[in-house]
């Protein structure tokens, strides 16, 4: 076990910073933790040697000094020597690094089990380093490091985020977000996740493929300290080479395990890799959905022709209002739509006080055979009313300026 600071050198942090900037901007902050002083001087030895002049800080102690390290200097790589750490030292570092993702954590180590450096890696180590150090070992370490520095501050893409929301069960919210997602990406060419976040019930998987997912948001949340897109392609179903859908979990018990603190993280690796986030939410207003809808850009709360649904969509609507969401901000889709029906889009428009985006007909037949078969709309029965319907949202959501500034108009809030 480690040595703490009070033993070794008491309240005092060595820092050697050159404040230089390079051509890809602001450059790599290393933080060297370890008990043996010879650690630092090795590392700024080989840095020097290779012209590599980052800013190095050193700290004579253990895991208890990497909270107010990671805290007070922010570095972007930290390593820490160790060998054997305890429970408590685990739980300690776990900590740090869930509350600091983007710390890159280095274990400076002699040649482990496996079963020890699995249990690092659990606690939010990122690499493990052999000692005795090696100068190829270091600098290609820190060359990695460099590299995700340079891509994390590299201006993110535009990505839109859409969501989904019924207001009332049966209203077919899933089913749009689904296959309105298939045809962006199939017939737009882009880039698209879908995140159900029903999660105590959800079953968005289902409408775009047959056979049950791996992975899920549940899965992600337990090792959201070392989510990146890789990890977060990975965990999710590709039904397309360009749309990947994360599965709710599986059960109750297993969505109980995801918290309001896991959602920016999951966004913010998203929106990095995708032109359209997809959002497919439930009912239920908590504090997971609510942090979703947040971050959406738009919000389309689907409805049918019926009263229940209407006087549902206006509680919804309310609810947003609360939320101080712009009415910009909300998109209503008509689901099952008939021109014959008892309440006219007129009704529905006077009575909620919203304009409505879009309509989808009552095609019963296509939509039945596509979400008992797995298979979206678009792809099922490509000439359907209701795939023509689904194309042209996809579409419209996809107009730049050169077509009649659309999309500047819908996302203009």
């Amino acid at each position: 076990m480690m040595k703490t600071q009070q033993e070794r050198q008491p309240g005092k942090i060595a820092t050697k910073f050159n404040q230089e900037k390079t051509r890809e901007g602001k450059k790599l902050k290393i933080a060297v933790v370890a008990q043996d002083s010879q650690y630092p001087s090795t590392i700024q030895r080989f840095l020097a040697e290779a012209d590599k002049s980052y800013p190095l800080i050193s700290l004579i102690g253990g895991v208890q000094q990497v909270a107010a390290v990671a805290e007070q200097e922010q570095p972007d790589l930290l390593m820490l020597e160790g060998q054997y750490f305890s429970s408590m030292e685990l739980e300690t570092l776990n900590r740090v690094t869930s509350r600091f993702p983007d710390v890159g954590v280095v274990m400076l180590c002699p040649a482990q089990p496996p079963e020890l450096l699995i249990e690092v890696m659990r606690a939010g180590v990122r690499e493990v380093l052999p000692t005795p150090l090696t100068r190829h070992g270091v600098i290609d370490a820190v060359e990695r490091f460099q590299q995700r520095i340079a891509l994390s501050r590299m201006p993110m893409h535009e990505c839109k985020v859409l969501a989904f929301i019924p207001c009332k069960g049966g209203s077919g919210a899933t089913f749009l977000a689904t296959n309105i997602a298939y045809a962006l990406a199939a017939q737009e060419n882009k880039r698209v996740a879908l995140f159900d976040f029903n999660l105590q019930f959800g079953d968005a998987s289902l409408f775009v493929q047959d056979g049950p997912p791996a992975t899920s948001i549940a899965d992600v949340a337990r090792q959201i300290q070392r989510l990146d897109g890789s990890f977060l392609n990975s965990s999710m179903i590709q039904v397309l080479p360009n749309f990947g859908m994360l599965a709710a979990p599986e059960s109750p018990e297993k969505a109980a395990e995801i918290r309001s603190e896991h959602i920016n993280p999951l966004f913010q690796v998203a929106m990095k890799h995708y032109d359209f986030v997809i959002l497919d939410v439930g009912r239920e207003l908590d504090a997971i959905s609510i942090q979703a809808l947040d971050r959406a850009d738009l919000i389309f709360p689907v409805l049918q022709q019926t009263l229940p649904s209407i006087r549902d969509a206006r509680r919804m609507s309310a609810a947003f209002a609360a939320l101080n969401y712009p009415d910009e901000k909300i998109r209503l889709i008509v689901n099952r739509y008939k021109k014959n029906a008892d309440i006219t889009l007129d009704d529905i428009e006077s009575t909620l006080n919203l304009k409505i985006f879009k309509v989808v007909p009552n095609d019963y037949a296509v939509v039945t055979g596509s979400v008992n078969q797995g298979i979206p709309a678009t792809k099922l029965a490509p000439r359907s009313p209701v795939a023509k319907s689904l194309q042209e949202i996809a579409h419209e959501l996809c107009r730049g300026a050169g077509q009649g500034n659309l999309l500047r108009k819908l996302f203009a809030f």
